[in-house]
């Protein structure tokens, strides 16, 4: 029996709208879109919603809001793998970017350590990736552009993108002393 099922769902509203930040801001890792992450936002609290009698509220609401928002996003991955007959990243490198962005977005000593082993191994990279990087994931520079800018192929420019984050993500793992 679920003691959330007879409260008012104003309580439930209320964690919801709590965690809303988070669950935006992690789609929108998991997307690169801003109205992708708005539009997955909307759709994972409506799932929420819909499933709140599922809930335990003795568990971890964040936990099982994300894993929610997670089914959203690879759904949504491919809905526009269809749609678009575009490539896109495969099922493993979808996940491990999701595993990251939970953790980015997990509050705790971890994440504090990640962003400061980041920015660290950030500043080690030659400027031009840098700015490559930053110009692409933060600035959401689309790839097309940054491959006209650069005279490459669009290709070239992501295989050039996957070695620089490979470089970055391997050196990040380094500071915190993991292995792989």
């Amino acid at each position: 029996m679920n003691p959330l099922k007879n409260q008012p769902p104003s309580e439930f509203e209320n964690l919801l709208e709590s965690h809303r930040p988070r669950l935006h801001a992690f789609l929108l890792s998991l997307t690169g879109s801003g109205a992708a992450a708005d539009d997955l936002a909307q759709e994972t609290c409506l799932v929420l919603w819909e499933k709140r009698e599922q809930f335990d509220p003795a568990g971890d609401f964040r936990a099982w809001a994300f894993r929610i928002a997670f089914l959203q996003a690879q759904n949504h991955r491919r809905r526009v793998l269809r749609q678009q007959s575009r490539e896109l990243p495969g099922d493993e490198l979808f996940d491990r970017i999701a595993d990251l962005a939970t953790e980015r977005h997990a509050p705790g000593e971890l994440e504090e350590k990640r962003q400061s082993a980041l920015v660290h191994c950030l500043k080690k990279l030659r400027e031009p990736h840098r700015d490559l990087l930053l110009s692409r994931y933060q600035d959401g520079t689309p790839l097309e552009q940054l491959s006209r800018e650069a005279d490459l192929n669009r290709n070239a420019m992501a295989q050039k993108l996957f070695r620089i984050k490979n470089t970055l993500a391997r050196c990040v793992r380094k500071q915190l002393g993991e292995t792989a």
